[in-house]
């Protein structure tokens, strides 16, 4: 079974599952992009994740500059390995 939670009104969405019903990380970002409302930014990340100060401001800043080549700018990273 899958569990689709909001949090803050909805401007937080969270998938659970048990690990026995997983089916590879492909399928969980499915799952994720299902969580999408139309919002002008969208963000996906998992739990290996590690932020760096102030990145937010970079990445916005890094979406504008793309957004002068293209109308609908993604932005996507493989993150560094997790030590």
């Amino acid at each position: 079974e899958v569990y689709a939670e909001d949090w803050l009104d909805g401007r937080l969405r969270l998938v659970q599952l048990r690990a026995a019903d997983a089916r590879g990380p492909c399928w969980a970002r499915y799952l994720a992009q299902l969580l999408w409302k139309d919002e002008e930014l969208y963000l996906q990340i998992d739990s290996h994740m590690r932020f760096v100060p102030h990145w937010d401001s970079e990445m916005r800043r890094q979406l504008e500059m793309c957004m002068a080549e293209s109308s609908k700018p993604v932005l996507c990273a493989y993150g560094r390995g997790y030590q």
